[in-house]
């Protein structure tokens, strides 16, 4: 550590020290109502601010902290659902920590009780030090640099003055209110006569899926036998590692370094259908809680949608709704649009803690348990969720192609972000941009006659070339015949990307990758760039910038050095970003 931070870190010891000695000492007294107020104080932090922490730690390799607590727009329902779905785990880090809390004040009293006069003091720095860990500014130790239960203690603190005091911090690291530039009419010249559709899912790695179709897909056979024509992206990576990053940047085509102003104002993918004339549809299995996503697609213009509680009125807040239930909702709904439509499916039950089916769960041992020694069954769980969707996928494909408007649609695949099941120490998303996280699965399947000669051709080519989501909305909205026109321009300019039916962008384009942006910012800091496939990254724990080849190192094994990424260190330092370690 810096000696900053051990300065930090001896303060908060000592302030921990205090509390737990104080508390004990009022616990340890034979007779009156502080021995209670002591020993139940006793087991309320044991279990939160150690059982916790350990169990936080289990998970994400790092301790909860006011960032993350003030990153978590609906924490209380999440962490209710998460800890119950994950409870084993929970249990083993909190229980030995609660019997712990209920056996010391029980020897003490029988060994060394506490005099009259000793527990009047303690009652006094128990309360100075919980307020002077709750309300003082954390400073440093939102990096870590204090023990576990003071950081807890301190986020728990931080939270409650953000929410007393109304404060701006909790109102600006989540999607809010759009107010959305208007976008002038514009004529849908598309190269051929075809619907636009995204199938978009949640949380799914590229390595868990089959992304190029294989006659004996392991992962997911139902779509890879559903759709074995289709044009295979398998060098696609998310620029970020969080769900509200990645929807922006999917749905506004903006780089996620974007200002949270230009994030609000940014028209989205179907603002720029309706204003072609097109019909549009969001569906989506997602609780609109989640990410505060509901506030981000307020007042889209759709012909035909639906969410997640519409679906099921008491639907998860992490894995939303049925996936079944929704590709049946949109399928019965497609038929209703008027052609040439844009539509997005989005799928959300490979969100943790991983929907399963317990009668169809090939993937064995299995378990929601996310702590160490729970490898094994926590990547089956994860499996046995993406074979569930699949299956909910290939039916709506198989459907789709069955219909009349089915045959003139284009179907864009892809996922938001991958997923990491340990391979770097985690469980989860949103803490790194290693591959697990990033690389995800992309193809398109466009049935004969939707593309023109020179599109197909295009997107062959870039197989097995390094793209980003960037490129992304470009390629719908030239599928939708919108990309060329002239009102666009102005808008065009603002997105980087490039379509790619017309080649993507160019290989020589640097691009930031970051999981801390304006409109959502990071519990955890970690940010980089990456061109082609020379990828820097770092995490706030590392002790330097990583840099790595992903076409000969796709398991990112061999740190290369800073110095082997060139200027890339430079561009993601850049813009105020500095360094996240």
């Amino acid at each position: 550590m810096a000696r900053a931070d051990l300065v930090t870190y001896a303060i908060a010891l000592a302030l921990s020290v205090a509390l737990w000695t104080s508390l004990g000492c009022l616990a340890a007294k034979r007779l009156g109502g502080a021995r209670w107020v002591g020993r139940i104080g006793l087991v309320v932090l044991a279990v939160a601010a150690v059982g916790a922490q350990l169990y936080t730690f289990d998970r994400y390799q790092a301790y909860l902290n006011h960032r993350a607590v003030l990153v978590g727009t609906s924490m209380l329902p999440s962490v209710g659902q998460q800890l119950w779905m994950d409870r084993w785990t929970f249990a083993h880090a909190v229980v030995p920590a609660a019997l712990v809390a209920l056996l010391v004040p029980w020897l003490a009293k029988r060994l060394a009780p506490s005099r009259p006069s000793s527990a009047r003091r303690s009652r006094d720095v128990v309360v100075l030090a919980l307020l002077l860990m709750a309300f003082a500014s954390p400073g440093r130790s939102e990096a870590q640099a204090a023990s576990p239960d003071v950081l807890y203690l301190a986020a728990m603190g931080q939270l409650a003055r953000a929410h007393w005091d109304h404060n701006e911090t909790i109102e600006r690291v989540h999607p809010g209110p759009r107010t959305p530039i208007p976008v002038p009419a514009l004529h849908a010249s598309p190269a051929r006569a075809r619907n636009v559709l995204l199938v978009l899912t949640e949380s799914v790695r590229a390595q868990s899926t089959c992304v190029a179709y294989t006659k004996d897909c392991p992962w997911t056979p139902s779509a890879n036998a559903a759709v074995p024509d289709r044009l295979p992206l398998t060098q696609m990576r998310a620029v970020d590692s969080t769900t509200a990053i990645s929807l922006s940047v999917l749905w506004s085509g903006l780089a996620p370094t974007e200002s949270r102003t230009a994030m609000h104002s940014a028209p989205l993918l179907w603002e720029y259908a309706r204003a072609a004339g097109l019909e549009t549809a969001y569906w989506t299995s997602q609780n609109l809680l989640f990410g505060n996503s509901g506030e981000w697609m307020h007042g889209l213009p759709l012909t035909k949608s639906v969410n997640a509680t519409q679906l099921e009125p008491d639907a998860d807040l992490d894995t939303g709704a049925d996936d079944g239930k929704l590709v049946d909702r949109a399928l019965a709904d497609m038929g209703g649009l008027r052609e040439p439509f844009v539509g997005v499916v989005h799928l959300a039950n490979t969100h943790f803690p991983y929907a399963i089916d317990e009668a169809d769960a090939p993937f064995q041992p299995q378990s929601d348990a996310t702590g160490p020694g729970y490898e094994t069954e926590i990547l089956n769980r994860y499996r046995d969720s993406i074979w569930r969707q699949d299956k909910a996928i290939g039916r709506f494909l198989r459907a789709l192609r069955a219909t009349p408007e089915g045959a003139r649609t284009v179907v864009v695949f892809l996922s938001d972000h991958g997923e990491q099941m340990r391979e770097k120490g985690a469980v989860g998303h949103t803490g790194t941009l290693y591959e697990e996280e990033v690389r995800i699965p992309a193809w398109i399947d466009a049935p004969p006659g939707t593309l023109s000669a020179s599109e197909e051709a295009s997107l062959r080519s870039l197989a097995t070339t390094p793209l980003t989501t960037l490129d992304v909305l470009p390629t719908l909205l030239d599928l939708a015949g919108v990309w060329d026109d002239a009102a666009l321009a102005t808008f065009r300019a603002s997105m980087p990307g490039t379509s790619l039916l017309r080649g993507g962008s160019p290989a020589d384009r640097a691009v930031v990758m970051t999981n801390c942006a304006e409109l959502w910012q990071c519990a955890f800091r970690n940010w980089g760039a990456i061109r082609g496939a020379r990828k820097l990254i770092a995490h706030q724990y590392d002790a330097d910038w990583s840099c790595f080849d992903t076409s000969t190192d796709p398991e990112e094994k061999h740190d290369l050095g800073a110095a082997a990424c060139g200027d890339l260190r430079g561009i993601a330092e850049a813009g105020g970003r500095g360094r996240p370690f």
